[in-house]
């Protein structure tokens, strides 16, 4: 029997939704309940638990801290995280913590709990047969991080070979919830990295109803199909479209590295006036206005998550110089670089 705990600071709400999982059914047993992560913790010091249902928002500890800890303290334990709405962001933090599913609180209904136990007991049994219990997740986070990478970059759209290879190790190396978090954050940065492919967005509530693996293949094969529409309306060969793609995809893997204009063009073979042209052409926005924002989307990441001072961030975000850099930073954002550290750990 897999032993089973809840976290949810709400009483009610953890009455209600233990009513509604028909643990027995599926070899599982509830082996505890708690209020908080705190009490979660010590419960676990003192009973074997093998699965943790948690709310992402309580009191004191939340549940994504929970998670992290359970990741570094009791990596053999799996979890499924309990939130009030689909909040993508905090469901890929939850993934890449070890998460194997979520619930929708304000969504339960008999078929979904049904069908929620029964993936989770399928991992369950998939990983005892393959006598490997960290296999539960599928994938792990170095994984998890490389597919996103790749699935983020733009090379699958043009390159086959890359789609099918990224596609078969998807579909066989992760779960629907997994696989699906990845491509909701893909998709944001196709649209960063390209703004021509802006219409793609409008293929973004179809992703939101996906509930299967098939579903998502079926999705990524039409997002593909329109993506290629898409460049191959700039009128330029493959090749170039190609190449174009590659110096996306260089810029994003060396963000604030100073990589140059004559780099890149060396680098795809390509001269430098028919590079500027074609650039602006399928991207959609110049590339030194292309440079100018991803650079400014990294000082943004590390004033976010460092304490470096501001001349530290201008140098490693791409810019030779302190007084251009914040200048260009208030031009994109509104505001100086320390105004918007402070904002953003306010509103934190």
């Amino acid at each position: 029997m897999l032993r089973v705990m809840i976290v949810e600071d709400e009483p009610l709400v953890r009455r209600g939704i233990l009513s509604m999982l028909p643990f027995a059914r599926f070899e599982m047993e509830l082996a505890g309940e708690a209020e908080t992560a705190e009490a979660a913790l010590k419960l676990i010091e003192q009973t074997p638990i093998d699965l943790v249902f948690t709310d992402i928002s309580m009191p004191g500890m939340g549940g994504i801290e929970l998670l992290r800890v359970l990741k570094e303290k009791h990596s053999h334990i799996r979890s499924v995280v309990l939130t009030c709405h689909q909040d993508f962001d905090f469901l890929q933090q939850a993934l890449r913590l070890g998460a194997i599913d979520y619930i929708v609180k304000t969504q339960l209904d008999d078929d979904s709990v049904l069908d929620l136990l029964k993936r989770i007991a399928d991992q369950f049994a998939q990983a005892a047969r393959d006598g490997k219990r960290e296999g539960i997740a599928a994938a792990d986070t170095t994984d998890h991080e490389a597919f996103a990478h790749r699935w983020c970059a733009l090379k699958w759209f043009v390159d086959k070979s890359e789609y099918e290879t990224i596609m078969g190790l998807s579909l066989h190396g992760f779960q629907t919830f997994g696989f699906k978090a990845i491509l909701q954050r893909a998709q944001e940065q196709w649209i960063i990295s390209c703004p021509s492919l802006e219409e793609l967005q409008s293929l973004k509530p179809l992703l939101d109803s996906k509930e299967s693996m098939p579903e998502l293949k079926e999705w990524i094969e039409t997002t593909r199909q329109k993506a290629r529409t898409l460049l191959r309306n700039t009128m330029y060969s493959e090749e170039v479209v190609q190449s174009i793609i590659t110096s996306v995809d260089m810029l994003n893997d060396h963000a604030g590295d100073k990589l140059t204009q004559t780099e890149i063009c060396k680098a795809i073979n390509m001269s430098i006036s028919y590079f500027s042209k074609s650039f602006k052409e399928i991207v959609g926005i110049p590339f030194v206005a292309f440079v100018q924002d991803l650079n400014i989307r990294r000082a943004k990441a590390l004033l976010e998550s460092t304490n470096y001072p501001v001349y530290q961030i201008s140098e490693q975000s791409g810019f030779h110089d302190e007084k251009y850099f914040g200048k260009i930073f208030r031009q994109k954002t509104g505001c100086s670089p320390s105004e918007y550290r402070l904002l953003f750990r306010g509103n934190a």
